[in-house]
């Protein structure tokens, strides 16, 4: 049976309550109050069968604000983006930071990737092995306080499962589909040697109950595993998202169409609604995949911030029901980019003079060139393997997303 809990009253303000955890205040949470921070990397956590079979050890990456002496800190997981195909831990070290000045433990967890042919069943088992290694990582981390000393000092209680793109979608997964009766169906035959909702990664004994869950760009596979006096969440999503989609329906993975239906953060938020629980939902306009990571990082991540700090502290959220961005996101239209996947080169057709710009799945600029009406190739070779955004800003705005790896 799902664990039920007391609702959370909701408030129509942005503003941050008086804190009452015993470490709240001083600005601890709600601003970078420490200057360093300490980074614990590789920490095997688990393993399990990887994507291209054999065993693989799963990592986390630990990050703590540099001499901080407080006990029984809140801890938030952060899992990066990359279409269940790339990317890594490394991709949330900014957004960990942020995190651990604020006073958390912030923890960057690996899940298992790798190339796959995109269908209904292959994109259904990648996420399946997401939400199944971020649980184990949940699990790892209440075993280190029980048996490995607690090296982490951390409160078993607070902790909030999150991250980006496919890492939001694994801690969706993680957060709401907790009994073995909800596993899709095009998995049951699998479902006991898959390890049930929980997985078989690792640390079995411990719980994988989080106090609440964030998303940027998520979607969940079915609404109806959320139920009555669940988990609060955090939402923050483009309405018009081609990748990830913000309402219902069908999920493309690189381009390429799955046949399965998936629900974004949009109707997340009305099934959360229409069952009264806790919910904060930043939406923007237009149809970029985390664009807002790049153009308005401040406002969508404080957004974030502000949620993770009413909840480790009061426990009630000020974050109102729907809150429509005052600096929203142009609509931009679909770019061709070829080819896609890609191990290094790619060519983007140009109508007009324009700036050409590429992101990570974090956000972050990673190239930028002013471009001339034509064919204009962009060597991706140096870039790390993962998934990157490409936009043309000139007269009109125009958004791709591409893959990049060493097939």
């Amino acid at each position: 049976m799902k664990p039920r809990y007391a609702g959370l009253l909701l408030f129509a303000s942005l503003t941050i309550r008086s804190a009452t955890a015993q470490d709240c205040g001083n600005g601890r949470y709600t601003t970078e109050l420490f200057s360093g921070v300490t980074v614990t990397t590789g920490v095997a956590y688990g393993s399990n069968t990887g994507v291209s079979g054999g065993t693989q050890t799963l990592y986390m990456d630990v990050y703590e604000p540099t001499g901080d002496t407080q006990q029984d800190r809140p801890v938030v997981l952060a899992a990066f983006g990359g279409s269940f195909v790339t990317g890594s831990r490394a991709d949330m070290a900014d957004f960990c930071t942020a995190l651990a000045k604020r006073g958390y433990v912030a923890i960057a967890p690996d899940y298992r990737i790798g190339f796959f042919l995109p269908n209904q069943l292959s994109t259904t088992q990648a996420v399946m092995r997401g939400a199944h290694d971020m649980k184990a990582c949940i699990r790892y981390l209440r075993k280190s306080v029980a048996e490995l000393g607690d090296p982490y000092r951390i409160d078993v209680d607070r902790i909030i499962a999150g991250g980006v793109s496919a890492g939001a979608i694994s801690a969706l997964h993680a957060t709401y589909l907790n009994e073995d009766e909800e596993i899709p169906q095009i998995l049951a035959s699998q479902s006991v040697a898959l390890g049930g909702a929980e997985g078989t990664s690792g640390n079995a004994g411990y719980s994988s109950e989080v106090l609440a869950c964030y998303s940027l760009s998520g979607a969940i596979g079915d609404t109806a595993w959320v139920v009555a006096n669940d988990k609060p969440l955090c939402s923050v999503h483009e309405v018009g998202d081609a990748v990830v989609p913000c309402y219902t329906q069908e999920v493309s993975v690189i381009g390429i169409p799955t046949g399965l239906v998936a629900s974004g953060s949009n109707d997340i938020h009305i099934r959360l609604q229409n069952l009264d629980i806790p919910n904060c939902f930043l939406r923007y306009a237009g149809n970029g995949h985390v664009g807002y990571l790049s153009s308005d990082p401040i406002a969508s991540l404080g957004f974030v911030f502000d949620f993770l700090a009413d909840k480790v502290c009061s426990g009630d959220l000020d974050c109102g029901t729907v809150i429509a961005s005052t600096n929203e996101i142009s609509a931009m239209e679909r770019l061709p980019i070829a080819p896609n996947p890609t191990t290094g080169v790619v060519r983007v057709e140009i109508e007009a003079p324009a700036f050409v710009r590429v992101f990570d799945a974090s956000g972050r600029e990673v190239m930028g060139q002013q471009a001339n009406t034509g064919t204009l190739t962009m060597d991706l070779t140096d870039l790390q393997d993962g998934v990157y955004t490409v936009r043309v800003e000139g007269a009109r705005m125009q958004v791709a997303q591409v893959v990049k790896a060493a097939w």
